[in-house]
């Protein structure tokens, strides 16, 4: 995969995943396609593909999703 269908790639999931969050739904299927993106960023850099603003993107849907996840068991808990 070169530079472009990389990004190309990325970037498509990562829309997917904030559509998801804002509509609070499958969280549990956001963080596993976020964490896969996360190790293919980790690739990407490894072959000198820097991913900047993609790859703190990535994480803070994560942390994003990750806290919901958190309140909405906290919830359910109460």
């Amino acid at each position: 995969m070169d530079r472009e269908e990389i990004i190309t790639k990325i970037t498509e999931e990562l829309n997917v995943c904030e559509e998801y969050l804002k509509r609070e739904a499958r969280l549990d299927f956001v963080l596993r396609i976020l964490e896969d993106l996360m190790d293919e960023i980790q690739e990407a850099k490894k072959k000198n593909i820097l991913l900047g603003e993609l790859e703190e993107r990535a994480r803070i849907l994560y942390h994003r999703a990750s806290t919901l996840v958190a309140l909405i068991e906290q919830g359910v808990k109460k």
